[in-house]
């Protein structure tokens, strides 16, 4: 009889932990992040010497996460420092250049990104991405609670692989300023990543993390990071209607105009 008070609740710590596991899994949308790879190719010549020139590369990674459907593609979510990076388009606009801009999916697919519309203020930028087709993440309705836990998808330094993702967990602390603050380790490359609530709703996006301590994150706040996503992609969703409808017209007219 003992014994069978001792198993009893073992068995119950297993199952609750199995649960908790399958649960986690299930709530964070892991198809919905993206990594970002941007790669700038630059050509300086000599000032006097013009067939003197040489070429180098350089890039960044970075995280993103599709936040709403579109016509044969899909919106994404990262931080304007990645699509416009202030000190490096100093440097391009003096010389010749070619800008790789691509993000990857969780099955290692690479898909070419247009850039719909940035927010430097809040260091917010939407992208266009065709062809791509995963699941958008869901919109949280309330904004966060001091102390509520969060979670994070990110490539921190580009680690991120084929159905791999890292997540992360922390909790929500307050807002400083103009900015949101979460307890978080982040690092190069978690920039643009999502943090979600408990529901797996997208609440933030992380823009930024201190040099000397890592551990926590910087984010927009709630409102203007979910205004944003919702404006931008409808004025866009209607810029693309009307366009389509102005092709299509046009492809008539054109039929009309050859019949003799």
């Amino acid at each position: 009889m003992n014994n069978f008070k001792f198993v009893v609740p073992l068995l119950l710590v297993f199952l609750f932990s199995c649960a908790h596991r399958n649960n986690i899994k299930n709530i964070l949308p892991l198809q919905s992040f993206l990594k970002v790879r941007k790669t700038i190719e630059a050509t300086m010549c000599h000032p006097e010497k013009k067939d003197l020139c040489a070429t180098k590369r350089f890039g960044a990674v970075a995280s993103a996460a599709v936040v709403g459907d579109a016509r044969g593609g899909v919106y994404v979510l990262t931080a304007a420092h990645v699509c416009v990076d202030r000190n490096i388009q100093k440097f391009l606009d003096k010389v010749q250049h070619k800008v790789l801009f691509h993000v990857v999916n969780i099955d290692n697919m690479y898909f070419p990104v247009e850039t719909i519309a940035v927010n430097q203020q809040h260091d917010l930028c939407l992208l266009y991405v065709k062809g791509l087709q995963k699941p958008s993440m869901r919109l949280a309705v309330d904004k966060p609670e001091p102390g509520d836990r969060i979670y994070n998808t990110a490539a921190p330094l580009g680690i991120f692989d084929k159905n791999m993702v890292p997540i992360f967990q922390g909790f929500y602390d307050g807002d400083s300023f103009d900015r949101a603050i979460y307890s978080l380790p982040a690092i190069g490359g978690s920039s643009g990543s999502p943090i979600l609530n408990h529901k797996g709703e997208l609440i933030g996006m992380v823009s930024a993390a201190y040099v000397r301590f890592t551990h926590i994150a910087i984010s927009p706040k709630f409102q203007p990071t979910v205004s944003f996503i919702k404006s931008t992609i409808e004025a866009d969703r209607s810029k693309r209607s009307v366009n389509a409808l102005v092709k299509i017209i046009g492809k008539l007219f054109d039929k009309t105009a050859s019949k003799p």
